[in-house]
């Protein structure tokens, strides 16, 4: 994965201003590149890769002349041998290359950059990296921008590289799965679990945990996950590859790697009731590369989730020392997710240590810090060299994924641009705190999820559809991918899930969820949907809706998935095909609080309520769906009839004029 990026966002974008020094590189984040064609089995030429099936972005912008690190993970058995992309025109420099390094600056390979104004727009480049150090199973590249003009390298622009495509070619024959380690190697491609046609709770508990861990573990790559009901007792079919089998039964209890050393090869997790959960630990804790037998046993479940207080410093949170150096202006953005942080909190109260180069008396430097694009702080920086700043985070600027730090640095030195000037260094210190307010009203929609079912939650099954299990678990996955802390699902009833005061995962049809407490934004009583706006809006579709829902259940203070349909679950399956991208299932695709679909199978996503919660509540809209922010939006359930199109067409013309009210409005960050 991408250096940096373990349990924070740092996030350092130097200003490509007349006048600037060399900055640090940035990682264009979120380019998931195309994974839908992978192979994972080794041909002739070997196992090709894109760099997103790695867990890594598949196109790197790079600024100045610094190097810009990744840690390419190395499938069992394989080693790297070739790196290939594309080099886009450059920016701000004549004529340089490319030069590619191992993690301890040996030198790999060189790509010349295309002249400027020689019209090559793109250049693909392949380099042979199989010299690279492999450690701890992976290989560290970096990449770094080398002119070969004579080009004033203090107070020009800073050259800019584009480079894209990129994908690793690896070598070699993987290694058979001998091991409970080995089974999870560092590169997967797809998991898909068994479970009984007749799986009681504590099985079903077990694959959603195990669920959880994995999606987790490999948040960063594209891993696929899925389940299968089968007969008790069944064998899976053979896999191969970058794929992995698990089978999940009542049984003796521990983790079995079954026909090890084969190509039948598959991991069997059995016990009974709580000592079949218990197994689960080994990989919640991600402590499997410990386990390097065909068979272990967890006498005892553990945790990895510290207990964190109300104050914690940034150190706790894996964040320290985040410096940029500045001469003109740039950007350092810190951010911690909320799953973090503990239980729920409205205000957070920030103690900000920073340490600068002083500044003398006739230069000028300031520091400006917002967050979700509110400015929280100011100041001038002087020549004692210490930043101490305390301020809150009110409910207004909290993102419902992210707390967010933006840094605005600005420096103008005392004498002209020149070789002998050196640039403003900010370094955060790690000793700076946070201080949690908990509390607020529950968060609503799409975006108040992972922190909101953090770290314990129930899950129900109603039982009426054959892949209730596979819904839940592809979810759980979902969900887990953005979560920094351990999940920990418990599977509950139908009417124990509704009226629990912890977090819920429910799936179950529309006249299961009529006899519970539960007030979703689209609610239903046969035929007849009651949409919760402001003045409830009635539709009668005789078809059907399937839909996956998010609302705050503000009476039992805690938030709610559901998953339902007032017909047959089919309606259900267009919906997860709607946010499964090129990364595997994105949770962060959907914004407001409904997803649904008719018989046409076109899943819409729009939002019915405020995403702070229920009909009451002030709590303002994450920033990642805050094109709602401005009223209640209902458009496109369905267009079966002509009295549901005409009011879908009117409800969407609503919404885009409330997406012009946003105006410039941006996205928030969400993994």
């Amino acid at each position: 994965m991408a250096r940096g990026l373990a349990s924070v966002l740092v996030l350092v974008l130097p200003m490509m201003l007349a006048g600037s020094l060399a900055g640090p590189a940035y990682a264009a984040p979120g380019d998931a590149g195309d994974v839908a064609s992978v192979e994972n089995e080794p041909t002739a030429t070997g196992l090709a890769l894109p760099w997103s099936a790695l867990g890594l972005p598949s196109s790197v912008n790079l600024f100045g002349e610094n190097a810009s690190g990744y840690t390419v993970a190395l499938p069992d058995g394989l080693t790297a041998t070739r790196l290939q992309g594309t080099v886009h025109a450059p920016i701000n420099i004549d004529a340089g290359y490319l030069e590619i390094d191992d993690g301890e600056g040996k030198f790999l390979g060189a790509v010349d950059l295309p002249p400027a104004g020689s019209g090559a727009v793109m250049t693909p480049f392949d380099v042979d990296i199989s010299a690279a150090r492999v450690k701890s199973s992976a290989v560290d590249l970096s990449f770094t921008i080398r002119p070969r003009d004579d080009r004033d390298r203090f107070c020009r622009p800073l050259p800019q590289l584009q480079i894209s495509d990129l994908r690793t070619v690896f070598a070699g024959t993987q290694l058979p799965v001998t091991t409970v380690a080995n089974f999870f190697a560092p590169v997967l491609g797809k998991v898909t679990f068994y479970a009984p046609n007749d799986a009681s709770s504590a099985e079903q508990q077990a694959v959603l945990a195990l669920t959880a861990a994995l999606g987790r573990y490999y948040a960063t790559q594209p891993v696929a996950i899925s389940v299968v009901s089968q007969p008790r007792g069944a064998v899976p079919p053979p896999t191969g590859g970058l794929d992995r089998a698990i089978v999940v039964e009542k049984g003796d209890p521990g983790l079995t790697v079954e026909n090890p050393g084969t190509p039948d090869a598959y991991l069997r997790v059995s016990g009974d009731g709580d000592g079949l959960v218990k197994q689960v630990s080994l990989i919640a804790t991600q402590l499997q590369p410990l386990a390097q037998a065909s068979a272990v046993r967890v006498d005892q479940a553990g945790s990895s989730t510290a207990q964190l207080g109300d104050t914690v410093t940034f150190s706790q949170l894996n964040l320290g020392d985040e410096k940029v150096d500045t001469f003109g202006t740039s950007n350092l953005e810190v951010g911690f997710q909320r799953t973090l942080l503990g239980q729920r909190f409205d205000s957070v109260q920030v103690h900000l240590l920073a340490d600068y180069t002083p500044v003398a008396d006739r230069a000028a430097a300031s520091v400006v810090i917002r967050s979700s694009k509110s400015v929280v702080y100011r100041a001038l920086l002087n020549n004692t060299g210490r930043l101490d700043a305390t301020f809150t985070l009110d409910s207004s600027v909290l993102d419902q994924q992210w707390v967010n730090l933006q840094f605005a640095l600005t420096y103008t030195p005392d004498q002209p641009c020149g070789p002998f000037v050196a640039p403003l260094t900010f370094q955060v210190n790690p000793q700076s705190t946070l201080t949690m307010h908990r509390g607020g009203p529950p968060l609503g929609g799409f975006a108040a999820f992972p922190s909101e079912l953090s770290p314990k939650f129930v899950v129900a099954l109603d039982g009426s559809g054959p892949n209730q299990l596979s819904y839940a678990a592809r979810i759980v996955a979902a969900v887990a991918r953005l979560s920094k802390a351990e999940l920990m699902p418990q599977v509950v009833d139908v009417q124990k899930a509704a009226s629990a005061t912890s977090g819920a995962l429910i799936i179950a049809n529309s006249d299961a969820i009529k006899g519970t407490p539960l007030t979703p934004p689209v609610g239903a009583n046969g035929s007849t949907l009651n949409i919760a706006l402001p003045t409830q809006l009635q539709l009668n579709i005789d078809k059907g809706l399937g839909s996956i829902q998010a609302f705050a259940d503000p009476a039992r203070n805690r938030s709610v998935i559901l998953v339902t349909t007032t017909s047959n679950w089919a309606l259900v399956d267009p919906l997860f095909n709607y946010f499964n991208g090129p990364s595997g299932d994105d949770w962060t695709q959907l914004r407001g609080d409904v997803l649904a679909a008719g018989e046409s199978g076109n899943p819409v996503n729009v939002a019915i309520r405020q995403a702070g919660g229920g009909a009451a509540s002030g709590q303002p809209a994450s920033s990642t769906s805050r094109w709602s922010a401005y009223g209640y939006i209902a458009g496109g359930v369905v267009a079966l009839v002509a009295l549901a199109a005409f009011v879908v067409t009117l409800l969407l013309r609503r919404r885009r004029t409330q997406k012009e009210l946003v105006g410039t409005e941006g996205t928030g960050n969400s993994d």
